[in-house]
């Protein structure tokens, strides 16, 4: 299956109800997906693809919040304990990095000399690195992720099936079992 170039996001899709809306939408699919045993259709990857994680959807969370409650409901029957912990735990942490700069994190390894390999993502979240990573580039690429949020880590496995996608800590990810060439990462 083709890596999947990512629409423009997260700002480029409506507000935070936008947001939660996609948010929860892609949850349904992956837990359509894992009920059925099969991996997403291009239409599914499609819609997958609007997940932005909760970063800026904290009040989604909060009990107490008039505003969000009926989200709040709906994301809370929705999710696995384990998965509402991850997700809650991440808005302290949910940033994506934008296409400019993960382009210019590509260029500069092109203008170093790499052009395929083993590439290994330590803090994956939904894959930009993946899905913008350049055709050339990426053809001949074995691609690795280690995301913590478990939710996250699913979406990612989601978008990008012939990726391996490891959802722990980057501390408990083997890191010895498999040499990697490139790891690529943008730190906020």
């Amino acid at each position: 299956m083709p890596i999947l170039i990512l629409p423009m996001r997260p700002s480029a899709r409506g507000g935070l109800g936008q947001k939660c809306r996609d948010n929860i939408t892609a949850i349904r699919i992956l837990k359509s997906l894992a009920a059925e045993g099969r991996k997403a259709t291009p239409d599914e990857r499609k819609a997958i693809a609007h997940y932005v994680g909760w970063g800026a959807l904290k009040s989604v969370f909060d009990p107490g919040n008039r505003q969000w409650s009926n989200e709040h409901a709906e994301l809370r029957a929705l999710l696995t304990d384990k998965e509402w912990a991850g997700a809650r735990a991440s808005v302290l942490n949910a940033h994506y990095t934008s296409p400019a700069v993960v382009g210019a994190i590509y260029q500069a390894l092109g203008q170093m000399g790499f052009r395929y390999g083993r590439v290994l993502e330590p803090s994956v979240g939904v894959g930009n690195f993946f899905g913008l990573m350049p055709a050339d580039m990426r053809k001949s690429s074995e691609l690795h992720g280690v995301e913590l949020e478990p939710m996250t880590a699913s979406i990612a496995a989601a978008l990008y099936p012939s990726a391996r996608i490891a959802s722990k800590g980057y501390e408990d990810y083997d890191k010895h079992g498999i040499p990697h060439w490139i790891a690529c990462r943008f730190f906020p």
